[in-house]
């Protein structure tokens, strides 16, 4: 028998170590593993791209708004850059509800915090299809003793897209926010 078939016959039965030999008859010996060398490697991430944001929020913003706001969101950044993403902003007040389902455009993290923008793809007034809104969100960590995470209402930049930029480019934090009544952010 030459030793290619030998050696794709011990890879069949892995489950029998001990009819394992190298291609010179003799037993195989384990290689060299240099442990501190993968001590110090970084975990592999289950995501090759950069930051994600997800989570689902249920949050009272009050006057002069007075309205709950139920809000899934998810975004991811690819390798490259882009991100891909959406959130459904639903909200109740003392008018009548909505839906607006926002399309992520743009996405900034800094620690436990993250800035959101995109472009409306569907509303339930024709009107605001197409238009431009906003997150600010910050994940005050997990937990019984963490705080509540917070964040700002949806900001609505209507057609002014390069305010939607500017968000995710500079950044602010001077909107005000409130803390999530239910549900949980999650930046990573």
């Amino acid at each position: 028998m030459n030793c290619p078939l030998r050696v794709l016959l011990a890879a069949a039965v892995l489950a029998f170590p001990a009819f394992l030999t190298s291609c010179d008859g003799q037993a195989p010996s384990a290689p060299e593993v240099d442990l501190a060398a993968v001590e110090a490697q970084p975990a592999p991430s289950a995501h090759a791209g950069g930051h994600i944001v997800s989570g689902k929020a249920t949050l009272w913003v009050p006057e002069p708004w007075n309205q709950w706001m139920n809000l899934p969101f998810h975004a991811v950044e690819k390798p490259d850059g882009s991100v891909h993403g959406n959130w459904h902003h639903q909200f109740r007040s003392r008018d009548a509800g909505g839906r607006v389902i926002v399309e992520v455009l743009c996405m900034a993290v800094s620690g436990n915090q993250a800035w959101l923008g995109g472009r409306s793809t569907y509303a339930m007034n024709p009107d605001n299809i197409g238009k431009y809104f906003a997150l600010y969100l910050i994940d005050n960590g997990e937990g019984k003793n963490a705080q509540a995470d917070q964040m700002t209402r949806t900001l609505w930049f209507s057609w002014d897209e390069q305010r939607m930029w500017d968000h995710c480019t500079y950044m602010p934090t001077d909107y005000d926010v409130w803390p999530l009544a239910g549900g949980n952010v999650q930046i990573r």
